[in-house]
């Protein structure tokens, strides 16, 4: 060993121990996000247990917190008005007796929301526009008559009569999660949404003919009923 070398290992030997570099604290940093993850991944296991467990709870407190309160306020017609919450009621008390289990609650909710129940009222305060004009209007009641045989045909969903009632939204560029009619409803706009729905009835294949036994509520009926014995769409 040459004269370099001895004095090289020497030198290192001189360092004390306690500033020789280790691995730090790294190990322990990844250690503990590992865990986290884990963690983590635990909670929103049981997270996601527990809300799909409660789904006829969820669904009950839905009806009678938000869902009835709301039809309520709706400018439907008194008897299809009454009509509706006697069939959302009759629900949240057989979902309060523990009558439902989770994934009919679940399948029942989703055909509700999906059904257009507040636009339903919506095109009677439109209809009811057109009625009480001079003019005649029979063709555009007739539009509207197949609009209604399109949503018992399940045809027509609420997205799709948003956008048929788009002509009387009220714009008052609010992040609303539901819009409301413009306050007054002209004439001309009225017939705009008689066009609209003329356009989606016929996509709808809807005869072109009126219907005059179509109800709201035996429609939301239908539904709850093919909702807990056949589940979601």
């Amino acid at each position: 060993m040459s004269d370099a070398e001895r004095e090289d290992r020497a030198d290192d030997s001189a360092i004390p121990r306690d500033q020789v570099d280790g691995p730090g604290c790294m190990p322990a940093i990844l250690a503990s996000v590992v865990l986290l993850g884990i963690a983590s991944f635990v909670c929103c296991g049981v997270g996601t247990w527990f809300l799909y467990e409660q789904r006829a709870a969820l669904a009950q407190r839905t009806l009678t917190q938000t869902a009835i309160p709301t039809v309520e306020q709706s400018r439907m017609a008194p008897e299809d008005k009454q009509a509706v919450l006697a069939e959302f009621s009759k629900f949240a008390e057989s979902l309060e007796r523990n009558e439902v289990e989770n994934w009919q609650a679940a399948a029942v909710m989703q055909r509700i929301v999906r059904l257009p129940i507040l636009e339903w009222g919506d095109l009677q305060a439109v209809e009811e526009i057109l009625r009480r004009d001079t003019g005649d209007h029979s063709d555009a009641l007739l539009q509207f008559s197949r609009l209604r045989r399109g949503i018992e045909m399940d045809q027509v969903t609420t997205v799709e009569m948003e956008d048929v009632l788009e002509p009387v939204i009220a714009a008052d560029g609010t992040m609303e999660s539901r819009r409301t009619l413009a306050e007054p409803i002209t004439v001309k706009a009225a017939l705009e949404v008689a066009e609209r729905a003329k356009l989606l009835a016929d996509l709808s294949k809807v005869p072109n003919r009126e219907f005059d036994d179509i109800n709201i509520g035996a429609i939301v009926r239908r539904q709850i009923s093919s909702g807990l014995t056949e589940g979601s769409y």
